[in-house]
C-alpha cells in the first residue's frame, strides 16, 4: 500500500509538472503570435510609406526629383520654385498609414493627432485614435471599420541632412520612417518598431 501511495504521488507531482509546462507554453506561444503579428503590422506601415515614395516617382514622372515624397494623392505642385513639393510628407510628423479603398493606394492622415503614440502615459483619449480595427469581412486591419484590435500602430516622419542629423525643414532628401505598434497584454505594454531611411530614386541627400 505504501509502495502505490508513493507511487500515485510520484504520478501526480509529474502530471502537474507537465500541466504547468503546458500552460507556459501555451502562453509563449500567444505572446509569440502576438508579436509577429505586431511585426508584420509595423513592417506594413514601413511598406505603405515606400508604396507612397513608389507611386508619386511613377505619376509625377516629369517632377519626380521634387514630388517624391508629396503628401498630395491628386495633384504636385511647387509654387515657390524651392525644389520641394507644395504639399510634401512632413518633418517630425505623426501619420496614421490609411488604405484607400476607392484607388487601392496608401494614404499618410494626420487627423486629429495631437500627441505621439505612448500607451504608458495618460493620454488614453489622444491614443485612440492610432487604435487599429480588425475588419471581420475581409481579415485586415486598418483605422477605419471593424472591431477594435489589441493594436495601435503610429508612423512617425522626419527628415535628415547628408550627416545624417535631424533636419530643420523638408529640403533635406533623406526621410526616416519610424513605424511603431504597441499593445497591452496581460497588464504589460509590449512595443515593435521598425525604421527604415527612404530618398528618391536618384539617392540624392539634398534637393539640389
Amino acid at each position: 500500500m505504501v509502495e502505490v501511495l508513493i507511487a500515485l504521488t510520484v504520478l501526480i507531482i509529474g502530471a502537474m509538472g507537465s500541466l504547468r509546462l503546458l500552460g507556459v507554453a501555451g502562453v509563449n506561444n500567444q505572446l509569440t503570435k502576438e508579436r509577429v503579428l505586431a511585426t508584420n503590422l509595423s513592417r506594413e506601415g514601413i511598406e505603405a510609406v515606400r508604396n507612397i515614395r513608389d507611386t508619386n516617382w511613377l505619376r509625377f514622372a516629369g517632377e519626380r526629383r521634387i514630388c517624391w515624397n508629396n503628401l498630395d494623392t491628386t495633384a504636385c505642385s511647387d509654387v515657390d520654385n524651392d525644389g520641394v513639393a507644395d504639399s510634401p510628407i512632413r518633418n517630425n510628423q505623426a501619420y496614421l498609414a490609411v488604405s484607400n479603398t476607392d484607388t487601392y493606394r496608401w494614404q499618410l492622415s494626420s487627423g486629429s493627432i495631437s500627441n505621439r503614440l505612448n500607451l504608458d502615459d495618460s493620454e488614453i483619449s489622444s491614443d485612440a485614435i492610432y487604435r487599429l480595427k480588425l475588419d471581420p469581412a475581409t481579415g485586415l486591419y486598418n483605422h477605419n471599420t471593424g472591431e477594435d484590435s489589441p493594436y495601435y500602430r503610429e508612423i512617425y516622419t522626419e527628415y535628415l541632412n547628408a550627416d545624417q542629423t535631424a533636419a530643420s525643414g523638408t529640403s533635406a532628401n533623406i526621410l526616416r520612417i519610424t513605424s511603431r505598434v504597441q499593445w497591452v497584454d496581460r497588464g504589460k505594454i509590449s512595443e515593435v518598431t521598425l525604421t527604415t531611411i527612404l530618398t528618391d530614386y536618384l539617392a540624392r541627400q539634398n534637393h539640389d
